[in-house]
This record gives structure tokens, C-alpha cells and sequence, in this order.
């Protein structure tokens, strides 16, 4: 039985740029081994498949091209924007189970928001391990302590000081996939600061060899993360941020993260942006 499946991008810098996903809507009958071999043919670093749920208004599995992800951000955008501009969807909230919980969608007019799993930050690595794994002097960093943030996916945090640090670092992908797992985390993520849009509040990169991938343009769940990095480690007063990720990769990403406190404490932390349509629906057989 032939297929159709969506490839798009969320997070998009206007027209250009976002992170590709693949997008399946039509799931029935479809296996673990159907989806994983139909995600490693479309070769994105995520491709999302919808099913029924009983238990919320959707079920969303996600696949990397060499294994299953509890939870991926930049497809679930993707997907629902897809849904919005397809007319099939009806309400402004919707709910869909993942691997991580359920969780909500919110569906605005020219963007939607996916809540994020509840936050969680541990002490990381070493920073001589962190040095180690991208090759840059220990000037270059700007705190003496590495975290482990989840937003939905534990990932290693790592600020340096400027874009030019940021853009020039030379990740060893094997010794960031042994960091990683050692760590329980599934990437690296460094950031700085200074930014490219005077409105951006950080610009960062993603490594993610653990699950195939060697670095990725948009990252929903390490967005969400990298906002209680910003609120929680860094003690910035706000709530609202924007981040640029993808711009070394020349896909530029706009991503926007809103957290939701309770007794100045965080509840809960949403991410959203845009899609754009990369070429036309792909059968697979």
C-alpha cells in the first residue's frame, strides 16, 4: 500500500531555512519495522507518524532515520501546521499522546505552540570533557559548570562567549556520542548570546549523533530547554524568548519559546513557530 508522506519545515527564517521533517498522516496497519524503514528513506532527522489516540486527540510516534524518539519538537510543529493548513483541524487547543505524556497544542493563526515535557536540570560533564569534545579553548566558555537540561530530551548545555566561537567550533562526533551516553543525554547543545536578529535572545547549535544525527537546524525540545537555561541558570527576568539556531547549517531557524510560571516556579514551557512546504507529497511505497 502506497503512502504519502509530507516533507516540510518548521522553525523557518521567513521562506528559507527550518528543520525538514517528514510527516505521515495516514498510519493504519502501519508496524514499528514500516516505520522506521519509510523515516530512514526520507533520511530527515525526524519524520512524525499520527495516529488515533483513546486517550488524548492524537497519538504522535516519532522516528530518526536509525531509531524511535520518545518526543521531537520541530515535527510536531510541523504536523500540526501541516493539519492547519490542510483545513483539518477545528479547534484552537488539541491534546496528543507521546512517549513523554500528553501534551497540549495550541493552533494560532500563523504559527502553532506544542507544550514541552516538565523541565528538569542535572549537573553535567566535566568542562574538560565538554573542551574535549569541541575542540576550543577553556576561555571560550562562559560558565564554570555544565547542566543537563530536558524539556522532553536530556541534552548537554554549553555556553561560549561569542558567534564567532559558535560558528567556528570543530565537534568530534565521536567524542560528543560517548559523552552523551554516558551522560543518559542524546546531544550537545552550545549556544552564545550574542546573535544575529537584535531581537534574538541566543543562537545556538545541536549536536546529536546518538540518534544519527551530526547536527540539526531546529531543535523544538533543546529551544524549550535552552528557555529555563536562560530563566533558571542565567537568571534572566523574562519569559518570553526567541532563539536562532541553523544558521551555520544555512537553514536559518526562528524558534519561540513562552514558559508559564506558578509560584515563581516553572509549569510549564511551550514552543512554536512556522512551517513551510519543501516540494511537493513524496509516495513510498
Amino acid at each position: 500500500m502506497d503512502r504519502l508522506i509530507y516533507r516540510v519545515s518548521a522553525f523557518p527564517k521567513g521562506n528559507i531555512g527550518g528543520n525538514e521533517a517528514g510527516v505521515v498522516l495516514e498510519t493504519e496497519g502501519l508496524s514499528d519495522q514500516d516505520m522506521q524503514k519509510m523515516a530512514a528513506h526520507v533520511g530527515y532527522s525526524e519524520t512524525a507518524f499520527l495516529f488515533p489516540s483513546d486517550k488524548a486527540d492524537y497519538r504522535v510516534r516519532y522516528f530518526s532515520p536509525l531509531t524511535e524518539v520518545p518526543l521531537c519538537g520541530h515535527a510536531t510543529i510541523a504536523t500540526f501546521n501541516l493539519l492547519k493548513n490542510l483545513d483539518a483541524l477545528s479547534k484552537s487547543t488539541y491534546t496528543i499522546e507521546t512517549s513523554e505524556g500528553i501534551l497540549t497544542i495550541v493552533i494560532n493563526e500563523d504559527s502553532v505552540l506544542m507544550e514541552m515535557a516538565s523541565p528538569s536540570i542535572q549537573k553535567g560533564p566535566s568542562i574538560e570533557d565538554v573542551l574535549n569534545c569541541m575542540n576550543i579553548p577553556r576561555a571560550s566558555l562562559i560558565n564554570n559548570e555544565v547542566n543537563i537540561i530536558s524539556t522532553g530530551i536530556p541534552e548537554i548545555f554549553v555556553e561560549v562567549d561569542t558567534l564567532k566561537t559558535l560558528h567556528t567550533l570543530n565537534p568530534d562526533p565521536l567524542k560528543i556520542q560517548a559523552l552523551s551516553e554516558k551522560y543518559n543525554a542524546k546531544g550537545v547543545y552550545v549556544f552564545t548570546t550574542e546573535t544575529e536578529l537584535s531581537e534574538a535572545d541566543a543562537q545556538g547549535r545541536n549536536f546529536l549523533p546518538v540518534i544519527g544525527i551530526a547536527e540539526e537546524s531546529a531543535t523544538g525540545t533543546a529551544s524549550g530547554s535552552l528557555g529555563v537555561y536562560m530563566k533558571v541558570i542565567k537568571g534572566l527576568d523574562k519569559n518570553e524568548f526567541l532563539f536562532e539556531q541553523g544558521n551555520v547549517m544555512d537553514k536559518p531557524s526562528l524558534i519561540n519559546v513562552s514558559l508559564h510560571l506558578k509560584d515563581n516556579q516553572i509549569s510549564t514551557v511551550y514552543v512554536g513557530g512556522s512551517m513551510r512546504f519543501i516540494d511537493k507529497i513524496v509516495k513510498y511505497a
